[in-house]
């Protein structure tokens, strides 16, 4: 394979990669055209694997950037979610690699070390000998470090394609709620066990910590449809392949907020509201 094969080709894996690792749309490209740029430039003639080569590469750079922002994201105010991944850029990933919002939020259970030898194994199936190497371990420890990662993940649900009603439904709702503040047809579609997450990083008005619970959230949701969503002009999009809406100022025309739905069969189990300017695309 030319070497301008392997860019294009491998690109969308390794940005899912990073993106799975860091949860940074930027850093994750910026960390792939690193390691691209490196794999050009740098002899490489007697790497078997390729794309191997290329991941743990990918791995290497996105365990510096999280060491770097460790103390950060420990002082983070509020909530920590990832960054979304809206429509055009999603199509960049290899559809094939599971990047929901849901099992992003996930991955975050892990410690970096755990999500990467999880992630090379999963996805690259590096082996055990390799993984220690990689990352300065023994052996019997990157197979403990495998196993505990995915007994973190074992709630990861499976990812199901919304059909053409329940996406009407979703529209109808939240456009009920935002046109007259009445909530009830989006009430109506919750699980008993609902959470709404909330980021503001300080930046922007967001609840500190999760909202559980159908009648917390209700209470919680009522008062964004009366004071926010009511304000807001409402974009129905793809966000990291599944369900989201990008809600705009009305008067000044910027994006104010992202919000993230995950469904469970028929009814939505998880909110997701980003409003940390820094996280927002800033196009669209």
């Amino acid at each position: 394979m030319e070497l301008q094969d392997i860019v294009i080709s491998y690109q969308p894996k390794l940005f899912a990669l990073a993106y799975r690792m860091t949860g940074e749309v930027a850093v994750s490209e910026d960390i792939v055209q690193e390691s691209l740029t490196n794999w050009v430039i740098l002899p490489h003639e007697d790497v078997q694997n390729p794309l191997a080569y290329l991941a743990k590469t990918v791995i290497n750079r996105s365990l510096n950037h999280l060491a770097a922002v460790k103390r950060q994201r420990e002082v983070y105010k509020g909530t920590w979610l990832p960054e979304p991944v809206v429509s055009q850029d999603y199509r960049r990933i290899d559809a094939q690699i599971d990047v929901s919002y849901g099992f992003m939020l996930l991955l975050e259970k892990l410690t970096p070390t755990e999500r990467a030898v999880f992630l090379l194994k999963e996805s690259f199936d590096v082996e055990y000998a390799e993984l220690a190497e990689l990352l300065e371990l023994t052996e019997p420890n990157s197979r403990q470090l495998y196993h505990r990662a995915k007994e973190k993940l074992a709630g990861a649900k499976k990812r199901f394609p919304i059909n053409s009603e329940q996406q009407q439904a979703l529209q109808q709702a939240f456009l009920m709620a935002s046109q007259t503040g009445d909530i009830n047809p989006f009430v109506r579609l919750l699980k008993e066990d609902i959470v709404v997450y909330s980021d503001g990083g300080g930046k922007a008005k967001a609840a500190l910590n999760p909202v559980v619970g159908i009648h917390h959230v209700t209470a919680f949701l009522n008062g964004l449809a009366r004071k926010s969503w009511i304000i807001r002009d409402w974009q129905f999009v793809e966000v990291n392949g599944g369900v989201g809406a990008l809600l705009f100022d009305k008067e000044t025309g910027a994006l104010d907020s992202i919000l993230i739905i995950d469904l469970d069969g028929d009814q939505i189990s998880n909110v997701y509201i980003i409003r940390n300017p820094d996280k927002l695309p800033t196009s669209y």
